[in-house]
């Protein structure tokens, strides 16, 4: 979810070329009417999400809710990663995507933070200045990180349920760890004095069953990865906030806000519904029980009250 920020310049200029071509054949589209009580009515919106569920999610909920306020609305869901999206809004090809504070931060080549705050002020400073694009309130209680998982068995065989209880096992234990553990594990290991008795490289998809079958007793797993639910997986608590933060927010263009007051306003009033635990459980909607986005979305709007 969060390493395709270092794919290559030719895969964004190859991104950007593809993305200008669907976005010129697929037109203007969606939206609702409006009425004279719709704040929206007669504003088109562009509206983009990477390829990852929690973006598609995220980038729906903005769409439905914009629409609701009498926005024309064409959402493109699942447009490609990072540098796809970066260049999209920067170009004006999108008005708008979800992206994360941890993520913006390596695009910038600035340095990862355990602070919330410090992660969302640095990113949003540097956005407006630099590409006239303004981060709107973020989703401070959505950390969608990384962490350290393990089986509901080794849980209870090696008595784990928080980070600080690995010191003491972690002679026993193999990590199946993803190849950017250099940088986000070793910062991470260092805080809680963790050696491991062994490594194993793997994709994070696979570290999973890796722990199952017992070629791994942990893994380090993304916070809103379905698995863990599915899998009865449990995540050891972070209690040092080791890991870095990557907290969500619209991200729009400067133009795009210029039209309306009322595009921050409904999107910020999303934010503090957002949580860890809720995005797992729809993400798990769609990834495990596939449910469609739109219908997550919606159906989580209504309960959430932001939608009739």
């Amino acid at each position: 979810m969060h390493s395709d920020h270092l794919s290559s310049a030719y895969a964004r200029r190859l991104g950007v070329v593809l993305l200008l071509a669907v976005l010129t054949l697929a037109g203007c589209g969606g939206g609702g009417s409006g009425t004279s009580s719709q704040p929206g009515k007669g504003i088109s919106l562009t509206i983009g999400s990477k390829n990852d569920p929690d973006g598609q999610l995220q980038a729906e909920m903005y769409s439905l809710l914009l629409a609701n306020q009498g926005f024309s609305v064409t959402t493109h869901l699942a447009l490609g990663q990072t540098p796809v999206l970066d260049a999209a809004i920067k170009s004006g090809a999108v008005d708008m995507y979800p992206e994360f504070t941890g993520t913006a931060l390596s695009l910038l080549n600035l340095p990862n933070t355990t602070d919330p705050h410090q992660a969302y002020a640095a990113v949003k400073a540097a956005y407006e200045q630099q590409f006239h694009v303004t981060w709107l309130d973020p989703a401070y209680n959505l950390n969608d990180s990384y962490g350290i998982c393990t089986s509901q068995a080794n849980a209870t065989k090696y008595n784990l349920h928080s980070l600080a209880d690995l010191p003491a096992a972690a002679s026993q234990l193999t990590i199946a760890e993803q190849q950017d553990a250099k940088t986000i594990l070793a910062p991470v290991e260092a805080a809680y004095g963790i050696t491991f008795k062994g490594t194993t490289q793997i994709t994070e998809p696979l570290s999973f069953p890796a722990v199952t079958q017992g070629s791994a007793q942990v893994n380090e797993c993304y916070t809103t990865d379905p698995n863990i639910v599915t899998q009865n997986f449990v995540l050891l608590t972070d209690s040092k906030n080791a890991f870095p933060v990557y907290n969500p927010a619209p991200i729009v263009r400067d133009a795009t806000l210029a039209k309306s007051s009322a595009i921050a306003s409904t999107l910020n009033a999303l934010e503090p519904k957002l949580t860890t635990a809720n995005t797992l459980a729809l993400i798990k909607q769609i990834a495990i029980d596939h449910t469609s986005v739109e219908q997550v979305a919606k159906t989580f709007l209504k309960q959430q009250g932001l939608l009739p």
